[in-house]
Formats: structure tokens, sequence, C-alpha cells
């Protein structure tokens, strides 16, 4: 199901509706003929990804300036033959990339970006989605359904008492879990600086006959004149909590662009955290900058310069294994959905474990023991089921196998995972 456009918008066709400054596009032409050689303007169009239009009018511009000059094209018609920069034009290079040495598709202004970016539209199935995904993984229907309602409002949620081993799992099926896809552009200009925000490690685009994309490329062929992206709805997972490079844009110091943030990268699909008390301050920047503005569609990006803008942005935050109790204040207040997914049932506790027993000690026999034991001794949570099941993991890789799972073992592991687990957490039994 393909993301909201707003009616109203159409590619521009002209340099005035681009909404950038004429100098930053004539430099962008330098660039280009400086990277890829002489290219016909309807080559410069692919490559920039815009009307035809447009670059006629740029290439006229600076071959009125001298900067360019055009080998006769068919028939003398020299908008068909190649463009190539001049002496004039080569003395320019420097200049242009001066600032940026960005010469892939063209970037949008912050303007249309605010203007024009796609709202993800209603995901039908959405919901059986989610619980048989989360089924999958011991979730009962209620707490699948909260985590549906949260992905579908885009909203910050906590998944408290998960088991530290289950973390990635969990990201994996709500990333499964998302279907349709979102608008973005491949670059945004703001500020006077570039920045790159289609990533091929979160996005894949929907379009066919799409190359892959490099640092500097970016995408090369399509097949409408367009900045945008119609890609997947993304799914960024940051593992062992936040860091502060995390929620900021990173700068290519070689290349003079940024790159968008991991939390921007996941617009319009799902940003989860595993380990997310792990870095206190830098998880309070992520909900000062993106989650609590994200509850009124924007985010906050900061550049080295000190600007300070305001980007359209929406997503699901999921923060595993973290306490609401337990975040910094700003953590707490964008916190929109927390779900406490700790308990399980006798049957669906020892289905848990027995995805996780080592090779030759699973069976239902050994999760139902296992499971009746922490039962009997309150400990019949996820996060305790998940830490006495790590223990037997690590001791069959260190015995090899002489390892068996004696009534003495089963007791070690169960009296590990009493200790592993903070006090206080012995969460309520099943």
């Amino acid at each position: 199901m393909e993301g909201q456009t707003p009616e109203h918008w159409s590619p521009p066709t002209t340099l005035a509706e681009l909404h950038l400054p004429p100098a930053f596009v004539a430099d962008h032409c330098i660039r280009t003929l400086s990277y890829q050689g002489p290219m016909t303007p309807p080559e410069i169009a692919r490559h920039w990804r815009v009307h035809d239009a447009i670059v006629v009018e740029v290439v006229d511009n600076l071959k009125a300036a001298g900067l360019v000059q055009i080998d006769s094209g068919r028939a003398g018609y020299d908008r068909l033959g190649r463009v190539r920069l001049t002496d004039g034009g080569q003395s320019r290079v420097d200049a242009a990339r001066h600032r940026t040495w960005y010469a892939g598709a063209l970037p949008v202004s912050l303007s249309d970006f605010g203007r024009n970016v796609s709202v993800p539209a209603e995901q039908a199935g959405l919901r059986e989605t989610v619980r048989a995904e989360l089924r999958a993984l011991a979730f009962d229907r209620k707490a699948a359904d909260e985590i549906g309602q949260a992905l579908a409002a885009g909203a910050a949620l906590t998944l408290e008492g998960v088991a530290a081993d289950e973390q990635l799992d969990i990201a994996t099926a709500l990333r499964r879990a998302l279907t349709g896809t979102v608008r973005l552009p491949y670059a945004v200009y703001a500020a006077g600086s570039v920045m790159r925000l289609f990533d091929p490690r979160y996005h894949r685009t929907t379009e066919q006959g799409v190359e892959e994309y490099d640092e500097l490329d970016v995408l090369r062929t399509h097949r409408e004149p367009t900045q945008w992206a119609s890609a997947g709805r993304p799914a960024v997972t940051l593992t062992g909590g936040v860091l502060p490079s995390d929620v900021v844009p990173a700068y290519d110091d070689e290349a003079r662009f940024y790159v968008a943030p991991a939390p921007l990268a996941a617009s319009g699909g799902v940003l989860c955290v595993t380990d997310a008390s792990a870095n206190p301050d830098a998880l309070a920047e992520l909900a000062r900058l993106w989650l609590i503005p994200g509850r009124h569609g924007t985010g906050i990006v900061l550049l080295r310069s000190g600007e300070r803008i305001e980007v359209p942005w929406r997503a699901a935050a999921v923060l595993l294994g973290a306490k609401v109790t337990a975040l910094p204040e700003a953590a707490r207040r964008a916190v929109v959905y927390d779900v406490d997914v700790s308990a399980l049932g006798e049957q669906t506790l020892a289905a848990f474990i027995a995805r996780r027993l080592p090779a030759h000690a699973s069976g239902q026999d050994a999760a139902g023991a296992i499971a009746e034991l922490l039962t009997r001794v309150d400990l019949s949570n996820r996060r305790a089921a998940g830490e006495a099941c790590r223990y037997l993991r690590d001791r069959a890789v260190y015995e090899g196998e002489s390892f068996s799972l004696t009534p003495a073992v089963l007791h070690q592991a169960i009296d590990f995972a009493a200790r592993t687990i903070p006090a206080g957490a012995h969460l309520r039994a099943a």
C-alpha cells in the first residue's frame, strides 16, 4: 500500500520550482560534470532525478557564463549534444566543491521536504501480522495488540520484562510486520548544507531497474523525474543502547555532506533500541530531539554549525530491555505505551524455553522440567527463563558432547537466573 502523498504536489519542471539557490544548482552541475565527464542533458537529468527542462535551463545559464560548452548534437540540435566543462568551468570546480562534494540526486529544499513528505497509509492486515509474528515469540494477544497499536500510531513504546537474548528477535519480528511504502527524498538541502537521506542499509526502493548506489553517486537510473524515492517502510535497530552519534547526522569530512541520523532514516517505519537504558544521556537526547517532537510530526536535526533544523518525522520507537521508571525523565515523558511482557503461562513458558535450549538438550520434557522448576521458585518470567537458558547454552558450549541436563545442572541454571536478575525484578509469577 502506497504512502499518502499531498494531492497538490507534482515534480518541478523549472529551476524556480526547485526552491533551491540557483548558485547551488549551478555548482551541482559543475560537480557532476567534473566527476562524470561529458554528459547529455537527458543523462544529467537522469542522474539528478529531475525533469529534463530543469537541466536545459541550468546548462543554458552555464553556457552563457562560458563555464560549459555543448558538442554538436544530431541535426545541429545542441541540447542532444554532450555538455562538457570549459577551461573556465574547470577553474570553478574547486569553488563548487568548497561547501560540498555531493553530486548525486539533486536535493530537495527543506520547505519542499516539509510540504511534500508522504504519510504512511493505513496498513491492511497489520493486526493479524503483528499477532502472528509475536505469537511465535510467546507474546499473548493483549500484549501483541498494544504493540501493534503503537506501531500504527508511530508512538514511543517500552517493552518491559523481555529476555536479553530475544531483543533482536523482537526487532526482527516488528520489521517483518511492516508492509507498504513511504516516500522520502534522496537528499535534503538546508542551512547551506546537503544531508543524504536515502540509506541502502535501511531503505529498499520499490522502483524497477534501479541500480545499486555508492557514496557519491546515489541512484543513477530511474523511471520518473523525481528527487523522491519510494521505499519499503524502514526498520532501524540500534543495538546496545543509544550512542550520542546516533541522534545527530554524521558528517563526511572528505565528501563534505551529512548523512541522516538513524531516527530520521527510520521515518515512516520503526526505530528499535535494544538495551535502551545502557546510555541514559544519549537516550534522553534521542527523546528530546526525536521522540517528544515526533508526537507533533517533526524531529530536530543538529548541524555542526549549530543550526537547529526542524524536519518532518514520524516513526514508532520501541525501547527494549528497560523499565519505564528507570528511564531518564525526557524518555519517560516521550513514552506513550508501556507494555509488560514478563509474565508467561506454564505452557507458554515451556515453549519459550524450548526455543532457547542447547541443541542436544532440547525437547518438551527438558523445557517442561525447567518451566516447572522456575515456577516452583517464583521465577516464571521471561527474563529469568532467558537467563537460565543462557547458562545452559554456555555450559553446553564449554562441556561439548559430555554435557548432560542433570537435576544438579538444572538447579545451577536456576540459581544463576536468580543471581542475574536484579533485586526487585523477580516479576510476578504467571
